[in-house]
């Protein structure tokens, strides 16, 4: 197991034009490292009419408080006319989104390039 402190949730923020980010997303996303700082970070970029991209590549561990501050990301989004998409979910991940029917609610985008093209942006 790893010890608290090991594997630490960071995000990077990568712009893609003027409306959309992607933020890339490591380590684990559980209680109290990590869900506000996600939470904060996406609804920072929203109330900026930004479009978000939660690259999940590099996530090694989502806990019920992650999935949590997920879906609760696709509701605000959703409800403020905005716009995320989940990129690169883990199998583990996929899975859980699956088992709560979540899908309808969590977009997944196959690939960045899918993501991007979806919010209006040629990939580069």
């Amino acid at each position: 197991l790893a010890a608290h402190g090991e594997d630490a949730m960071t995000i990077a923020e990568r712009a893609v034009g003027p409306a959309v980010v992607v933020l890339d997303i490591s380590g684990r996303l559980v209680l109290g490292d990590g869900d506000t700082a996600l939470k904060e970070a996406v609804s920072s970029r929203l109330l900026k009419g930004q479009r978000v991209v939660l690259n999940m590549a590099e996530v090694s561990y989502v806990d019920s408080a992650g999935l949590g501050v997920l879906v609760g990301t696709f509701l605000a989004a959703k409800n403020q006319g905005g716009g995320v998409k989940l990129l690169n979910p883990s199998k583990r991940l996929h899975d859980l989104l699956s088992m709560a029917r979540l899908l309808k609610v969590v977009d997944i985008c196959e690939s960045e390039a899918h993501a991007l093209e979806s919010f209006g942006v040629a990939p580069s």
